[in-house]
């Protein structure tokens, strides 16, 4: 009975047309191959090893589905036997049809994926010095993190003044500081670095990096804080910068707006937003407030929760609205209102 229906196999194989053993045998080596692509594209870092990973993989399943397809018609020619010798493939429009379509998608599917290749090559530059300080890790040479689009480049290398604080000027305009104390890189727009300068004496030095309000950036200075809005001047005021939940102030229905932060009896915080529009994940991102870095978190409900907080110190948080891709990047709105949160001892 096994081998009836191994000959019977065999001579649907040999009556099927070249074309479309090759494009079976394409579909099988190229779902393997594509896992392997999008795996490799998904851990390198910059766009030129990606498209060299890409050509070779297409490459790659040409040759596979050669050597696939021409094993295959041999071992249905051997297990035939005499009447896969003379056996020759049937001209059937359905089958056609089929690879029109197969063709079709995958042209689709190729285009796709260009088409965000494209974007990343339009992101992702290479600038024409790169310092290796690795104060500024942003822009240093091999560090992992390569500085995207042309503004980011680096104008000229980096500038150490006698208290070890150090300055670089990027192509927009915008000054990357590391200072000592805090062991981290703090972005001024020229403005806001201008305020700075001027007001240095009152503020003094840095607290904490800059951070986000919504479309405002801030930094909390030993004795005030500067907070820029676009399209005005930075305001320049004593104390710290504290952003609260505002609901009342959720009116921009492009992102989405934290309602409420709070540290709960349990000693969880607790964050809740508004998003007007369905969106397929949420990026939560929060950071200690005076420590560098930021972390960022995935999740599909308007709302997160963390839940072991260091105690006694401040927290912010921020959320962006996302919609997935097949084969591309995910597009996320602007970063909604920031809120800060102080946890109990």
């Amino acid at each position: 009975m096994g081998d009836e229906v191994g000959r019977a196999w065999a001579m649907q194989v040999l009556l099927a047309p070249w074309w479309w053993r090759a494009a079976r045998a394409a579909a099988a080596a190229g779902a393997a191959l594509l896992v392997v692509v999008i795996a490799e594209t998904g851990l390198l870092t910059e766009i030129r090893d990606a498209t060299v990973a890409v050509l070779f993989t297409v490459l790659l399943a040409f040759a596979v589905t050669a050597v696939i397809t021409w094993r295959q018609t041999r071992w249905a020619r051997v297990i035939a036997g005499p009447a896969g010798e003379h056996a020759r493939p049937e001209s059937v429009v359905i089958r056609k049809l089929q690879l029109t379509v197969a063709v079709l998608l995958a042209v689709a599917a190729l285009a796709l994926f260009l088409q965000s290749a494209a974007v990343t090559t339009a992101d992702d530059v290479n600038c024409r010095i790169q310092p290796t300080d690795p104060r500024f890790y942003a822009m240093a040479k091999n560090s992992g993190v390569a500085a995207a689009g042309v503004g980011l480049c680096a104008m000229d290398y980096p500038v150490t003044e006698k208290d070890g604080t150090a300055w670089i000027k990027e192509a927009n305009g915008t000054y990357l500081y590391w200072f000592p104390v805090l062991g981290a890189d703090i972005s001024m727009p020229p403005a806001m670095r201008d305020a700075w300068l001027r007001y240095h004496d009152t503020l003094g030095q840095p607290v904490d990096s800059d951070r986000l309000d919504g479309d405002a950036t801030y930094i909390n200075f030993a004795r005030g804080y500067i907070l820029e809005r676009p399209d005005q001047p930075p305001d320049v005021e004593p104390g710290r910068y504290q952003p609260v939940a505002k609901p009342e102030a959720c009116t921009d229905p492009s992102r989405p707006c934290i309602t409420s932060a709070s540290q709960q009896p349990d000693g969880t915080i607790q964050l809740t937003w508004r998003y007007p529009t369905r969106a397929d994940a949420f990026n939560v991102s929060y950071w200690v407030i005076g420590q560098r870095g930021t972390t960022s978190y995935e999740t599909a409900a308007p709302h997160f929760v963390l839940p072991d907080p260091v105690p006694g110190v401040t927290y912010g948080f921020r959320v962006q609205a996302c919609q997935k891709h097949f084969l591309a990047r995910s597009t996320c709105t602007r970063n909604s209102n920031s809120v800060a949160v102080t946890t109990t001892r």
